[in-house]
């Protein structure tokens, strides 16, 4: 963790988590490489894991891109065998996009390794400095989410 002589004044957990942020940024990076794909892409994956199906536009709202710039990433992913389009259960109008279980465990034979190390350094904190850890995280999160 660097100093920060930019934005002086913040506390140490602020610093530490923008390093986070950056490290975060930096591993999604790397990940992209190993799988030969763009980091948008791979950023789209772990949405669709994470979330689940999403229509385009909600896709796109959740990459922070362009509507028009999702469906060609979309494009991509169906073209690569990585995502599927179905007809959306209640809009006859729209589709939604599905992760396919060959692109879900591609991603998790790279990002394994990753999430054990991180969960492995969770584990080693006790159970109450886990709690606060994790009551932090929440909170930040909630309030990256509002912002």
């Amino acid at each position: 963790m660097a100093d920060d002589a930019t934005m002086p004044g913040l506390a140490p957990a602020t610093v530490g988590l923008r390093d986070l942020m950056n490290a975060s940024r930096e591993l999604t990076g790397r990940m992209a490489r190993r799988l030969d794909m763009p980091a948008t892409d791979v950023a789209a994956v772990g949405q669709l894991d994470m979330a689940g199906p999403l229509t385009v536009g909600a896709l796109a709202d959740r990459l922070g891109i362009r509507t028009a710039s999702a469906t060609v990433l979309v494009d991509r992913l169906v073209a690569a065998g990585r995502a599927e389009r179905r007809p959306h259960p209640t809009d006859r109008r729209s589709t939604v996009v599905h992760l396919t279980g060959p692109a879900r465990e591609e991603s998790w034979a790279v990002w394994e390794p990753v999430i054990r190390a991180m969960d492995s350094v969770a584990a080693g904190l006790p159970a109450e400095q886990q709690a606060v850890v994790t009551d932090y995280l929440q909170r930040v999160t909630a309030t990256m989410l509002a912002s």
